[in-house]
């Protein structure tokens, strides 16, 4: 029976809060979209919204669909740990499913550099809308104050520092306490600058033994109580498989660390051709990629490898006539399409996907349904597990956000299911 019930806006998201309950032996599934499956599998269900960049009022409205019928013991809300996408709306709609009496909010993931002090949300010591995330072309976070963030929401707004969460559990919990004497449900924006913040936080939630919506990120999720005996969770990866990596994201993290992989596994998406006839530039890129994977066992598909790379995307959609949101979403399906042709050919591969909807596009295109969670890890947040359904059913997969991991992470990645690099 399903324990616990997360709903996250995208997939990668989805992955590692999902880890942090597999890692400690919970039968983890995400499942790809609510439409696709309603029935919660194993100890913990975590449920792919796909609602990040969503108009809010359909995240809202999608949020609500996954719990508006639910009564796990457990609900987490995952929220992007840079604020990114319809997080107000989002927390809101979880609230009015749930009905909870307090609603903790702590978004800090220490291990990858996103800490909130003093109210404020910070991204490898940056403000958080000073950092990169801050300049998401969609949805950036609006806010660097947590609970200026949640200023207009429908319910009560507090705050518990970093001085009363460095006390320990038993003040946090007096705070949470003192904090909820108001009739319905109150919003408690929570500081966190170590793990063991999150920690504090966590244990002092489960022990009022009340309704409580968690909302954070895989940070939060990784203290968590979930009630019942773990099932267990665990993954052998088949290495003889080839590999088939696809990187959709342009943060700089993630530019940096295909920088670090070999020209030799790499191909690029010819974006021009993508804006125009995402079909035919998603077919050349899979003839040339399935080239990559003859020779070398893998391959890493592509479609920026610099920033510059964005500008020439945009400026192939102004004199095509194309707006930025389409341009975006050709871009993605090219990519996908190409990818999921080398992953079909023969015995299907396993998979390296970064960047939260291009993930979810080269899985729709495999016809997966979800991805069970192995419980372990590459590094912090990139999270390994198998593919459910679909032509790659059984094969195993890591999905790393774009913004995680060191300039090693995806060579590490790729290692990890069976591709070494070649310098």
């Amino acid at each position: 029976m399903t324990q616990c019930i997360v709903v996250a806006d995208d997939l990668t998201g989805s992955c590692d809060t999902g880890h942090e309950f597999a890692t400690r032996g919970y039968d983890t599934r995400v499942v790809l979209s609510p439409q696709t499956d309603t029935t919660p599998q194993g100890d913990v269900a975590v449920y792919n919204t796909e609602s990040r960049y969503a108009p809010p009022a359909v995240a809202a409205d999608r949020v609500r669909s996954v719990l508006e019928t639910a009564d796990p013991a457990v609900v987490f809300k995952k929220v992007d740990s840079t604020l990114r996408g319809n997080v107000r709306r989002e927390v809101d709609a979880a609230t009015q499913a749930v009905d909870p009496d307090l609603v903790v909010v702590a978004p800090a993931f220490p291990a990858n550099g996103r800490l909130t002090a003093c109210g404020y949300h910070l991204v490898d010591g940056q403000l958080v809308t000073e950092s990169p995330p801050g300049a998401d072309e969609e949805r950036p976070p609006t806010h660097d104050s947590l609970p200026e963030c949640f200023a207009s929401s429908d319910y009560p707004v507090e705050r518990i520092g970093v001085g009363t969460v460095a006390r320990g559990v038993t003040a946090v919990r007096d705070a949470f306490e003192s904090l909820c004497a108001a009739d319905g449900p109150v919003i408690v924006t929570c500081d966190a600058v170590t793990d063991s913040h999150l920690a504090t936080v966590a244990a002092a939630a489960h022990e009022r033994s009340a309704r409580c919506l968690y909302v954070g990120s895989g940070g939060l999720a990784r203290h968590v109580t979930v009630p019942g005996t773990p099932a267990g969770a665990e993954l052998d990866v088949d290495e003889s498989r080839t590999v088939v990596g696809v990187s959709g994201s342009v943060a700089p993290e993630t530019l940096e660390q295909l920088g670090a992989v070999s020209e030799a596994l790499r191909q690029h998406l010819d974006l021009k051709e993508a804006v125009t006839d995402p079909s035919t530039a998603g077919a050349a890129l899979a003839a040339r990629g399935s080239a990559v994977v003859e020779n070398h066992g893998g391959v890493l598909l592509h479609s920026a490898d610099a920033r510059s790379d964005v500008d020439r995307a945009m400026a192939a959609g102004e004199r095509a006539d194309v707006d930025g949101p389409t341009v975006r979403r050709r871009v993605t399906d090219a990519l996908a399409t190409g990818a999921a042709e080398v992953v079909r050919e023969d015995r299907p591969s396993n998979l390296f996907l970064t960047g939260g909807a291009t993930a979810r596009a080269v899985l729709d295109r495999l016809d997966a349904t979800a991805l069970r969670m192995a419980g372990e890890a590459v590094a912090p947040g990139i999270p390994l597990s198998t593919v459910d359904g679909g032509v790659a059913d059984g094969v195993a997969a890591v999905t790393k956000a774009g913004g995680f991991g060191d300039d090693q992470a995806i060579i590490k990645s790729l290692a990890r299911l069976g591709l070494p690099d070649e310098r």
